[in-house]
């Protein structure tokens, strides 16, 4: 709450300055007679401001002269016997009236030109609703909703406008839904009553008819038990079927539907048999009368994991101080780098998960494959990091083969990218993905895999 404070009085300065502003530009223009500029100033003052009593003020006269205006411009039209004209002269009038009152402001509006508009409403109105329901009979459907818009948006209660503004809007979206239909296009067509029922809640037969193309359009799956290609992959079958029903369970379409266990076990002869391709042909027999439209079936040709061992290997460097000596030709101090032989480590692991799956959508219904497709996938998460028992940023890259005496093969390489690159492991990951979450995350990519390619399935197409 104490940190609001400070951006609301923040708010609250900068509207009042604002308020301000415009008002001093308002009196200006007020002065000099021009009172439609200045009203349009003092409105923003005020709009800004509710409480600038100077600029309701100012608002309450200036603005009543703008509305003398505008309605003197309705009664020209009036007078004129411009209909249309007319109705939207007062309807600008109107709405002015109402946006001042929103402010507090009260202006005085003629009763008296407010029968004359009513009047004139009516008439224009009626040469709308003539237009409008000529351009219906010739099934210009496009005119017509036009038309009907601008009645409704004048008087909303006109005659029954409302409801031939519906005929006018959804009739062609109607029709091309039933031409959808009749060439078995039910996915479109559902699409087409869809939009109808939620805008009309309904009209004509349009609910009964989205029914029907849901029905046909719905592709209704029975999921085989995964098989195997190698026996090394065998205990995976039964997870491997429940991530694909939970995942094609979750789709957010209309047109899918997963089915029970009991469409596969109920086909005869499949206790007996329990083979995907003896599966299909019984479907394929029973025809209509089995339950799914399409069956799904899925092989593992590769799964597997690993979580590796953390491997230790012993590194040999060097530390590096910077010690004083005294130079023997200048006798002055001066620093130099002293090397100390020292050990330290380095851990490597890594954690594999792969899965490799073949699949596809038979139609039972049609004694079609829909489509077959593979997901082949590997993820892998590794570590390489190094450990020492000391300050590891004064450690220098090299060599050595005696830790306590000098050898010729003892190297040091003290270069700014080598000792770099060194320093580096010691800032790496030591944590690394458990291979049951790389799995994990794998299974997940494959059930999307899966998933898409059967929301994306067009079987219309």
């Amino acid at each position: 709450m104490k940190q609001l404070l400070p951006i609301l009085l923040i708010t609250v300065l900068f509207a009042g300055c604002a308020s301000k502003r415009n008002y001093n530009k308002a009196q200006k223009f007020d002065e000099a007679g021009l009172y439609t500029d200045a009203a349009a100033l003092y409105f923003k003052s005020l709009s800004a401001n509710k409480n600038n009593i100077d600029a309701k003020l100012g608002l309450q006269r200036t603005g009543q002269l703008v509305l003398e205006d505008k309605i003197d411009a309705f009664k020209a039209q009036y007078n004129n016997g411009s209909a249309k004209e007319a109705v939207y002269a007062y309807r600008e009038a109107e709405s002015y009236f109402n946006q001042l009152s929103a402010l507090g402001v009260k202006l005085i509006m003629s009763e008296e030109q407010k029968e004359y508009y009513l009047e004139v409403r009516d008439r224009y109105l009626d040469i709308l609703y003539q237009k409008a329901m000529k351009a219906l009979s010739l099934e210009e459907f496009s005119n017509a909703e036009a038309h009907f818009s601008e009645i409704l948006g004048i008087d909303k209660n006109f005659k029954d406008a409302q409801t031939q503004w519906i005929t006018a809007k959804y009739e062609p979206v109607y029709r091309h839904g039933n031409q959808l239909m009749e060439t078995q296009q039910y996915r479109s067509a559902y699409a087409d009553f869809n939009l109808i029922n939620k805008a009309t809640k309904g009209y004509k037969n349009s609910i009964d008819l989205q029914t029907q193309c849901l029905s046909e359009a719905t592709v209704t799956i029975a999921i085989l038990p995964v098989s195997y290609k190698y026996r090394s992959t065998r205990s995976y079958t039964t997870l491997m079927k429940e991530k694909i029903v939970a995942e094609l369970s979750q789709i957010k379409s209309p047109f899918y539907q997963v089915i029970s266990d009991e469409a596969i076990t109920s086909i005869p002869g499949w206790n007996e048999a329990k083979d995907q391709t003896l599966a299909l042909k019984y479907a394929r027999q029973q025809g209509k009368y089995f339950e799914a439209k399409s069956i799904l079936s899925a092989r593992i040709d590769k799964y597997a994991k690993s979580t590796g061992q953390l491997k230790k290997f012993e590194k040999h460097g060097y530390l590096k101080n910077m010690v004083e000596v005294v130079n023997p030709e200048t006798k002055t101090i001066e620093l130099k780098a002293k090397y100390t032989k020292v050990k330290y480590y380095e851990y490597t692991q890594e954690n594999t998960a792969a899965i490799a799956l073949y699949y596809e959508l038979n139609r039972v219904d049609r004694d079609e494959i829909a489509f077959a497709d593979n997901f082949s996938g590997e993820k892998k998460d590794k570590v390489h990091y190094a450990k020492f028992d000391g300050d590891y940023k004064k450690l220098v890259a090299g060599t050595w083969k005696y830790i306590d005496k000098d050898s010729a093969e003892d190297q040091v390489y003290d270069s700014e990218d080598s000792n770099k690159r060194l320093h580096t492991l010691f800032k790496n990951k030591k944590e690394l993905q458990s291979a049951a979450k790389l799995e994990s995350q794998l299974l997940c990519e494959c059930m999307q895999h899966v998933s898409n390619n059967i929301i994306n399935y067009q079987p219309e197409n």
